[in-house]
Parts: structure tokens; C-alpha cells; sequence
């Protein structure tokens, strides 16, 4: 029953992703952050959520083992509209404006770093992987390194599935993180790397990938996010 239960999901999400294309046809486009017809991301809102140009980038402390990190705005208001519509609203092109606001945030992170740097982007979950047909957060990296230019290598991968972060606090999304992320197979580890993600919230999703990267003989470790989320009383 749990397989055939499996393989309904999976034929009903290669169903939608057969017919994304058709419905875009049919549906007129609308902006991902104020959903107004007429473009992905329109100029009004790609200029006020600093998308537009190199993008702006705002700097904080960085997580736990890690040197320096980066990103363009809040998570509260366009920003976080933009990265919800590419995630659960089948809109992969929308990584393109967002890799692109990525360029200073990465440029200012390279720079702490003292130099040129591999993007590595968090992988995402397998099954939402397979729900939606592509990963996010490796679409955002490649948009950036394709306009930077600079080195992406896709390093990690997931080793099991994790509870959705936003429901638990700070100690809780630690524990549920520990030892998520593994080094795949055959690659070769560059000495320094800048961790990309859509949303930076607490920051263990980091924590975690950057402790694996160390292990293995990363040297310098940096962060980069589309959106920083405000935390609530420490959760």
C-alpha cells in the first residue's frame, strides 16, 4: 500500500510538471511578488526588492563555523513572496531574477573571504524534490554563477528527510539537522565555498552543511540567502 501510495504521488507530480507548460499558455503571466499580470518579476517590484542591477545585500553575523554571510532583504514582504511562489506555484524561472539580486551578496561574502569562492547550493529534501520536479536553491546558485561568472559544484546531498524548520525553535531545528547533509562521491572539495539557500532563518540549515563541508577538508566557509527571516522570541 505504501508503495503504490508512492507511486501515485510520483505519477501525479510528473502529471503537473507535463502540464505546467500548457497552463502558462492559458493563464496570463503574473509578477511572483505582487502577482500583477503581465511579467514574472515586474520592474516596480524587482527594483524595490533589489533584484534589479547587482542587488542589494545586507550583512549580519554568520552561523556557527562559518566566516562571513550575506543576503538581499527580509523574508517579510516581496522578497519571501517571490521565493513561495517559485517553490509551491511551479515557477522555476523565477530563479532567475532571484540568482541574479544574489551578485553583491555573494561578491561582499567573496570579499570576507579574501577571494574567489565555489558556490554550493543546499540541496533540497528528496521528496519535495520529487513533488516538485526541481531544486530551488541549485536553480537560484546557477542563475548567480552564470551572471557573476564563478564556479558552482552541486558538493551535498541530503541523507534523509527533515521535519518542515519553521514549526520547530532554534535547539529543536539543530537537533532535527544533525548529520542531514553528506559529501557526494567523486567530487573534488575546493578549500573555499559559499553555501547558497533561498531563506536564512535560524541558521542550522547552515550549521550543518558547513560542519560537513569542514570535515571534509573545507577551509573557509561563507553563506549567502535570497531572504533572511526575522526570528520570533529566539525560535
Amino acid at each position: 500500500w505504501m508503495q503504490l501510495t508512492e507511486r501515485a504521488r510520483d505519477a501525479l507530480a510528473e502529471l503537473q510538471r507535463a502540464a505546467a507548460p500548457m497552463l502558462a499558455l492559458l493563464a496570463p503571466q503574473r509578477c511572483g511578488a505582487c502577482g500583477i499580470e503581465g511579467a514574472l518579476l515586474c520592474s516596480e517590484c524587482g527594483d524595490e526588492l533589489g533584484l534589479t542591477s547587482d542587488g542589494r545585500v545586507e550583512v549580519g553575523a554568520a552561523p556557527l563555523g562559518c566566516t562571513a554571510g550575506a543576503w538581499i532583504g527580509p523574508y517579510e514582504g516581496g522578497l519571501g513572496e517571490a521565493v513561495r511562489t517559485l517553490k509551491f506555484h511551479d515557477l522555476p524561472a523565477l530563479a532567475e531574477p532571484l540568482g541574479l539580486g544574489l551578485r553583491s551578496a555573494i561578491r561582499a561574502v567573496q570579499q570576507e573571504l579574501g577571494g574567489d569562492a565555489t558556490l554550493v547550493p543546499i540541496p533540497t529534501d528528496p521528496a519535495r524534490l520529487r513533488d516538485r520536479g526541481f531544486d530551488h536553491a541549485a536553480l537560484i546558485a546557477a542563475a548567480a554563477a552564470r551572471a557573476l561568472p564563478c564556479a558552482l559544484v552541486p558538493l551535498l546531498e541530503r541523507t534523509r528527510a527533515v521535519p518542515a524548520l519553521h514549526t520547530l525553535g532554534r535547539a529543536e531545528r539543530r537537533r532535527a539537522m544533525d548529520r542531514v547533509f553528506a559529501v557526494r562521491t567523486g567530487v573534488t572539495l575546493p578549500q573555499h565555498v559559499i553555501l547558497v539557500d533561498d531563506i536564512w532563518t535560524s541558521g542550522a540549515t547552515f550549521e550543518a552543511a558547513a560542519g560537513t563541508l569542514r570535515a571534509a577538508g573545507c577551509t573557509t566557509i561563507g553563506v549567502v540567502a535570497v531572504a533572511r527571516e526575522a526570528l520570533v522570541n529566539g525560535a
